[in-house]
């Protein structure tokens, strides 16, 4: 029997989070593309600043409508643009402050927190999107950061081929869709450790 298992789930807020993220790519691209054009008719800035935003812009919009495979089956994918995304942010910031527009600045600086944070966390769901079951307790995923319950706080966890439950000695029930069924003998050595665990505590 493994010391460990990683069963791969579908949770919401991150399902949420992938839905939005065409989305939320074309609206950095928008952003963008505003500031380049605003800049350009205003005479302010560097031109070469500009016409960077203006190819970011039409790089991530060529993304979002040829490429929307591309984010789904490569998720790493979506992340870089992510992360081109938030440091161009950060760069519209650092321009805007310099050229005495502060609170313009300021606005394009908490886009840029923003969207550094959803990269953080698409990074994080392209890495693993599963729920741990280890002998020191249960890492569930979650948006801001993941939860570990121990042993002690656990009632019980069931397993089933497409769901699993874990219910803490509060009361509380969480429940998961799994991303893949589970095969019979894994089910009965999830659900065996589970149980085993569950009555060391006890």
């Amino acid at each position: 029997m493994a010391s460990k298992y990683s069963i791969s789930i579908v949770h919401p807020s991150f399902e949420l989070l992938k839905n939005a993220s065409r989305l939320l790519h074309f609206m950095a691209a928008a952003f963008f593309a505003i500031n380049a054009v605003h800049q350009l008719s205003a005479h302010e800035g560097s031109k070469l600043v500009c016409y960077t935003q203006l190819i970011i812009a039409v790089d991530i919009l060529v993304l979002v409508f040829f490429g929307a495979g591309i984010l789904t089956e490569k998720p790493k994918a979506a992340v870089l643009f992510r992360l081109i995304e938030s440091l161009t942010f950060i760069g519209i910031w650092l321009t805007l402050t310099n050229e005495n527009h502060p609170w313009l600045g300021a606005v394009h600086a908490i886009l840029g927190a923003v969207y550094f944070f959803i990269c953080y966390r698409e990074w994080r769901i392209s890495v693993s999107e599963a729920i741990e079951i280890k002998p020191s307790g249960v890492t569930v995923p979650n948006f801001i950061a993941n939860a570990d319950i121990r042993w002690l706080h656990i009632k019980k966890v069931v397993a089933d081929y497409n769901s699993i439950i874990i219910e803490t000695v509060r009361d509380k029930k969480v429940e998961f869709r799994l991303r893949n069924n589970l095969k019979i003998e894994e089910l009965e050595q999830i659900n065996d450790f589970c149980r085993e665990r569950a009555m060391l505590i006890v």
